[in-house]
């Protein structure tokens, strides 16, 4: 919407294209997601969406690749990658 707004129609359904022939795959909700993502959201002090995140890389064995001090806190039970975090202006 803020593409549409800022640089027209055109270059927005252009960034849809390119975002929708990324190699990404489709992770749907399940019952052993929703519990890993409760246990996450019960022991650190995360958001609901990171816990969620946090569960699908588990689940997944897959590295999370963040910049976000949040999840700091299941780097015991999640491999992550940080990225450099945003420095205050």
């Amino acid at each position: 919407m803020v593409t549409w707004q800022k640089h027209g129609k055109q270059i927005a359904e252009n960034r849809i294209d390119s975002v929708n022939n990324l190699a990404l795959q489709r992770i749907e909700s399940s019952p052993e997601l929703a519990l890993i993502a409760g246990e996450f959201k019960a022991k650190y002090r995360i958001s609901f969406a990171d816990a969620w995140i946090a569960a699908i890389a588990k689940h997944l064995g897959a590295i999370l690749v963040h910049k976000d001090p949040e999840f700091e806190s299941v780097e015991t039970e999640v491999r992550v990658l940080k990225l450099p975090y945003k420095t205050k202006k």
